[in-house]
């Protein structure tokens, strides 16, 4: 998963001063500043993507608001909160999730991380609860309200993946689904956010009831992973089918959804590194349904 980087990944926030071998993050309508060095293809699950990403030295003027992120490998990463920043020869602005798959992984993981967190940082450049130019926390990562004293710590929104599964005659079963109005609609899995008040179970029992109209039992936790695309923690869950397995589609969400054996699953998410998704549908194709 995209996470799955081999090297130590340390958020811990340290207020520090960019030196010139540091990374630099910079976004800008939803793209994110790289040196593309491989063009493996025009879309987000292309393979052969590589880049590179520019570091304090290599830019010609250095950004006023450097923002220290967090550290991978002993490697360290700070954002870049202005407005604009002069790109070096041969960078360019590229979309975050155009590099959904692209090499290496670490810096892959830096970039989209730190999508989370440059937006997390302008989206709160004001006070919600009083209107007030806003400060960073000097220790720590928060920001702060001079004036009403508030104060505002990353967010995150949980969310479930479940994998629907039944055993019958024929087999082993599992529910995959494809989403309305998206450009690329790969077959994926039940999915979608707690709600305020809601545990996780619950989440899955109400998405899976609310998309694909089945009752479940049995949920059993797999994996987590961080979704930074959508400031999401998700988190995996098996579970049956509880009665009748006749799927009734939520066309305002999802294009269609329908049971697949395990031959049959479509290849489209075999080099899937990246998600969560992926990868319990590879287990399903190639192991069944997990004890």
């Amino acid at each position: 998963m995209i996470q799955e980087i081999g090297r130590a990944y340390d958020n811990h926030y340290v207020a520090c001063e960019a030196a010139g071998a540091d990374y630099v993050l910079h976004y800008r309508e939803r793209g994110c500043l790289v040196h593309v060095t491989s063009h493996g293809g025009a879309d987000a699950w292309a393979e052969g993507n590589a880049f590179d990403l520019p570091r304090v030295r290599d830019l010609a003027e250095r950004p006023s608001r450097l923002v220290y992120a967090f550290a991978i490998g002993g490697a360290r990463f700070f954002l870049a909160l202005d407005d604009e920043v002069a790109a070096p020869a041969g960078f360019a602005y590229e979309a975050v999730n155009w590099l959904r798959y692209a090499e290496p992984a670490e810096l892959l993981f830096a970039v989209v991380t730190g999508s989370q967190l440059d937006r997390w940082y302008r989206d709160n450049r004001f006070c919600s609860r009083c209107g007030h130019p806003t400060e960073l926390g000097p220790r720590s990562r928060e920001i702060v309200c001079p004036e009403c004293a508030s104060i505002v710590y990353p967010k995150i929104c949980p969310g479930v993946i479940c994998a629907v599964t039944r055993r019958d005659a024929d087999g082993e079963k599992i529910v995959l689904t494809r989403y309305n109005g998206r450009t690329t609609a790969l077959w994926a899995l039940v999915a979608g956010f707690t709600e305020i008040g809601e545990p996780l179970e619950d989440t899955v029992r109400r998405e899976v009831m609310e998309e694909v109209g089945l009752h479940v039992k049995n949920l059993r936790f797999y994996k987590s992973q961080p979704w930074s695309f959508t400031d999401t923690l998700l988190v995996g869950f098996w579970c049956e089918v509880d009665g009748d397995p006749t799927i009734t589609v939520d066309h305002s969400e999802l294009k269609e959804a329908r049971w697949f054996g395990r031959d049959e699953i479509p290849l489209e998410r075999t080099g899937d590194r990246v998600s969560l998704t992926g990868e319990m549908i590879e287990q399903f194709r190639l192991h069944g349904i997990p004890e």
